[in-house]
């Protein structure tokens, strides 16, 4: 059995009194496409936090390929391969689509101290910009302004940025928030699609339990911090204590 991507031994951290996370312990697989639910205040965003650096670990370990990155910054870490988006689209609204993705890019390769009146230039980060683009679907809207998106393009465009840095593990924040029917079949295609390509492992913070059950070959339940269920979609959909945390409407009436 090959090591896991990602490993987590007894994470915990708390607000105060409030415990936002309790000696959790997981790990996920390369190539596998996973899902982490819970109700409001389940712990799940702070999950995520911890994992990638926006808030320091009180206790426990986070391993990466085998190597601990419990202390390391967040800069540190997506130079390793892990990257993430938010729930609130996170780009720069006055440049352009291409700029946008370029940023990272530039970053990646070392260059990002030079001004972006300059990228002319720099033609092999181009080319990686824009063939980012075309894997996301957004190819043709290189050149408009990022204001000029609609919601759901503009949510493409996050997930864009942080594929940019060639992340190995990729984890998004509510990626369908805001999104109408249409918005969010289109990028869940486009997060199918990335993940059949096997280039990024992905995992996603989600409340829409249609999303979850459609999209993941594996569900990890939070709930008050804690690991309240993990496993194939099926399982968790089928587990009384999944079924009473959510009051038994989301998870029975969500088909896969």
């Amino acid at each position: 059995m090959s090591a896991p991507l990602l490993e987590v031994r007894g994470l915990s951290n708390h607000f105060g009194s409030v415990c936002t996370a309790r000696d959790l312990s997981l790990s996920f697989a390369e190539g596998e496409l996973t899902s982490v639910i819970g109700p409001n205040g389940a712990g799940k965003s702070t999950f995520i936090n911890l994992l990638t650096g926006h808030l320091p670990v009180q206790a426990g370990q986070v391993l990466f390929r085998g190597r601990d990155v419990t202390g390391l910054a967040v800069h540190q870490r997506v130079r390793l391969g892990m990257g993430r988006s938010f729930q609130i689209a996170n780009v720069f609204p006055g440049l352009t689509v291409l700029e946008n993705v370029l940023i990272p890019a530039l970053a990646l390769a070392g260059r990002a101290g030079r001004p972006l009146s300059r990228i002319s230039g720099e033609r092999e980060a181009r080319e990686q910009a824009q063939g980012v683009l075309s894997r996301v679907g957004l190819g043709a809207e290189a050149e408009r302004p990022a204001s000029a998106l609609s919601h759901g393009d503009r949510r493409l465009l996050e997930v864009a940025v942080a594929l940019a840095s060639r992340p190995a593990l990729l984890f998004l924040d509510e990626p369908t928030a805001g999104m109408n029917p249409v918005e969010r079949t289109r990028l869940l295609e486009g997060i199918r699609a990335l993940s059949a390509g096997g280039q990024t492992t992905f995992v996603l913070v989600e409340h829409d339990m249609d999303v979850v059950f459609a999209l993941s070959a594996r569900v990890v339940v939070l709930h008050r911090g804690e690991l309240l269920c993990d496993g194939p979609p099926e399982r968790v959909r089928a587990d009384a204590r999944v079924r009473e945390v959510y009051l038994g409407h989301e998870v029975e009436e969500a088909a896969p």
